[in-house]
């Protein structure tokens, strides 16, 4: 009787090992993820059309575990979230959180922390004197965006209701207008900002110390395409990933150590 329930045991232990190992049946074909533009360090595109980035290498190490296999395709910009909604791709990165988005969207655990500041001319001295974003709008500054991006509840109501706002899909154009006095300010993750302005080379530009918004940057999946059983076994490799230290790591190898401050 000992024997079987010995045997019983171990059969239950090999299944859930066989049970941890074997991929999702998800991933019997490579998962697509959406990509836009060029947002460094979280996305990089090479000439060789290859696609890495931190945001991107974490996610291939996750699937890894999982032994799933990633796709990358390109969307523009005001197109991605439409093409996940409808099931045209199967992940999404560099996400927080908004009640629209949860409704359509599965999200992983977090993974990084998103802090969204402007950079400005270091010649505005009206701009570098501002000490609330209402009194950027009461100078009737113009303020470039990404069009998709969420900066926090009261930027949102802003675009309702300001028309300072111009619109461009990539960091590095904005910078490009900012220097161009085309814009006056550009918002973005204070990491993104600092690094372009860096790599482009932009050194009358800086960014401003008032914090905006922050958020828990997360993977999205499509509903249609991935199932709550797929997401907790996403979420424990995501887990184990982090925890080995893998961010870190990948930070350090993208972010020069004068942007990696604003890490903390």
């Amino acid at each position: 009787m000992q024997k079987a329930l010995w045997s019983l045991l171990l059969l239950v232990v090999c299944c859930q090992c066989y049970s941890a190992q074997t991929p999702p049946v998800e991933c019997k074909t490579p998962l697509s993820l959406s990509i836009t533009n060029d947002w460094y360090p979280y996305v990089k595109f090479s000439k060789f059309d290859s696609t890495t980035g931190v945001d991107v290498e974490l996610l291939k190490k996750v699937l890894e575990q999982m032994g799933c296999e990633l796709t990358v395709i390109r969307f523009p910009e005001r197109r991605t979230l439409f093409e996940l909604t409808i099931g045209n791709f199967d992940i999404g990165l560099g996400a927080s959180k908004t009640p629209e988005r949860e409704r359509d969207f599965y999200f992983s655990k977090t993974y990084r922390l998103e802090r969204n500041r402007f950079a400005y001319r270091q010649n505005d001295h009206s701009v570098m004197q501002s000490k609330s974003f209402k009194s950027i709008i009461k100078q009737r500054k113009l303020i470039g965006v990404n069009l998709a991006g969420w900066y926090g509840d009261e930027l949102e109501r802003a675009k309702q209701a300001y028309n300072g706002f111009v619109f461009s899909e990539t960091t590095i154009k904005r910078l490009e207008m900012l220097v161009k006095n085309r814009v006056d300010i550009v918002i973005d993750d204070d990491v993104v900002l600092c690094s372009e302005i860096s790599r482009q080379n932009h050194p009358q530009v800086v960014i401003h110390p008032l914090l905006l918004s922050q958020a828990s940057i997360h993977f999205i999946f499509n509903k249609q395409s991935v199932s709550p059983t797929f997401m907790a076994r996403f979420d424990t490799a995501l887990t184990k990933v982090l925890a080995n230290g893998e961010l870190e790591a990948l930070f350090s190898h993208y972010v020069s150590p004068s942007c990696a401050e604003q890490l903390i």
